[in-house]
């Protein structure tokens, strides 16, 4: 009788754990994606304050402002493997765990070592619960309005969440101090972590093993290379060497192993997925370190971290409003030539902000370029994707999807570096509202780091426009 009800009280629970979330378990999973976002743009308005706090070189800032999408692209390759092979539950606690062991780290840091710890581990832990998040949230519902439901609510909570970490953090670092910015999320972090702690996932077993020497391999490369390109000519000789020994070994090992496994061979070699990783970097190199420069160079001539996200704020409402336009356009004129106009507006916003720069006011100067930035990511970021995921294969279009976010964060770090080893990069004390010139420059590095990311994916596109059956 006792081992009859076990066996009954097992089946209900396994019946239980492959059940659709409720509704509201589904928003504060999603939250999840929410702290994501505010992390990956909050550093905008966080960045120079700390900077003047701490005291943090050049080098090390730029590692400071990328650590978390370097984290995030080194382990995203494997973080959905992980989900699918262990309990996805579980993968997603430890994701959120992790971000809020990062947010503790990067409001206690005395220094900039630390602070690159912190924003790393908060990078790890995104890159964890992120898949994981979108397991959980889709289990149990067939393909349909329910499903899409659910993919929507995860894709707006990031986009709400960028948007709020320009806000949220300028509060509180003008108010309290950019320490207590990064203490503003633990109380989320808790509910979250309080709210799923019960929830029973369908356990799944994967073939594929993650690879996680490889992620290892990737993410160190990546934080390898950074430094390297943001402190040239500012580290001694012998250290530089050791470095660059250090990135020459590990990425050897990469080719060694061909790469992190796990990937469809289809999908790593394919042109058409190459040029769509390539033109996101390119385009997110361009957002992401003009962005960087111009929060630092706003804060050098006077402004507050609370201005500076006011000021930046036009990008991605304009970004979220217009998505589904840059969707329809897609529809009527096709996935490339709406990337190539959504980079001509980059280009063309980001030529403004350079040549006007802030020797204006910034509703003249900065508010237009921010609205031009917003409208041209609302074009060409839904257009890449579809561009990628005709390219792939039905089976690999989920890994296809990493890859593209992969190359996005890489993008966003190489953009920091580059500026940083021009030098174009405000330290304390120079007043760069007065310097325009320098201002100027960054931008146009930018400029001329999207376009050759841009003319490397065309030909690409043409390698793959060959290639493909007639």
């Amino acid at each position: 009788m006792r081992t009859r009800y076990r066996r009954a009280n097992g089946d209900r629970g396994r019946e239980a754990a492959g059940a659709p979330l409720s509704r509201a378990r589904m928003v504060v999973v999603c939250l999840a994606l929410l702290l994501e976002g505010m992390s990956a743009s909050g550093i905008n308005v966080q960045i120079a304050v700390m900077r003047d706090d701490i005291g943090i070189g050049p080098a090390e800032l730029a590692l400071v402002a990328s650590a978390f999408l370097i984290a995030y692209a080194g382990l995203l390759p494997i973080a959905g493997s992980l989900a699918d092979t262990l309990d996805r539950r579980r993968v997603f606690l430890i994701g959120i765990a992790l971000f809020g062991v990062g947010c503790i780290v990067c409001a206690f840091a005395p220094d900039a070592g630390l602070l690159i710890t912190g924003r790393f581990v908060q990078g790890a832990g995104a890159a964890l619960s992120a898949p994981a998040a979108l397991a959980l949230i889709t289990e149990g519902l067939p393909p349909g309005a329910a499903r899409n439901r659910a993919v929507a609510l995860y894709g707006a909570m990031g986009a709400v969440g960028f948007s709020l970490g320009l806000v949220v953090p300028g509060v509180v670092v003008t108010l309290l101090g950019w320490r207590a910015s990064f203490l503003v999320s633990i109380p989320v972090v808790l509910a979250v972590l309080g709210a799923t702690w019960t929830i029973r996932a369908r356990r799944t077993r994967s073939r594929e093993r993650p690879d996680v020497v490889g992620a290892v391999l990737l993410t160190a490369a990546l934080m390898l290379g950074v430094h390297l390109v943001g402190a040239i000519g500012g580290l001694p000789a012998i250290v530089a060497g050791v470095e660059l020994a250090a990135f020459a070994l590990v990425v050897v090992a990469l080719f060694a192993r061909r790469g992190v496994r796990g990937f469809p061979s289809g999908v790593a070699s394919s042109p058409g997925v190459r040029a769509a990783c390539l033109a996101l970097a390119g385009i997110f190199a361009g957002v992401v370190a003009s962005m960087y420069v111009l929060s630092l160079g706003l804060v050098e001539s006077g402004a507050t971290a609370l201005i500076v996200a006011l000021v930046i704020l036009p990008q991605p409402l304009a970004f979220s409003l217009l998505a589904g336009t840059g969707a329809r356009l897609v529809t009527r004129i096709g996935a490339w030539r709406t990337v190539a106009i959504g980079a001509a507006v980059l280009i063309a916003s980001l030529v403004w902000l350079g040549a006007v720069g802030l020797a204006v006011p910034p509703w003249v100067g900065v508010l237009p370029a921010m609205v031009g930035v917003g409208c041209a990511l609302a074009l060409a970021f839904p257009a890449v994707s579809v561009a990628a995921v005709d390219t792939a294969p039905e089976e690999a279009r989920a890994t296809t999807a990493g890859l593209l976010t992969t190359a996005q964060n890489i993008g966003g770090a190489v953009g920091i570096a580059l500026v940083t080893t021009a030098g174009l990069v405000p330290v304390a004390g120079e007043p760069i509202g007065i310097q325009p010139a320098m201002f100027a420059s960054a931008m146009f590095v930018v400029v001329a780091v999207a376009g050759a990311a841009g003319i490397g994916a065309v030909a690409l596109r043409r390698v793959a426009a060959a290639g493909a059956p007639r």
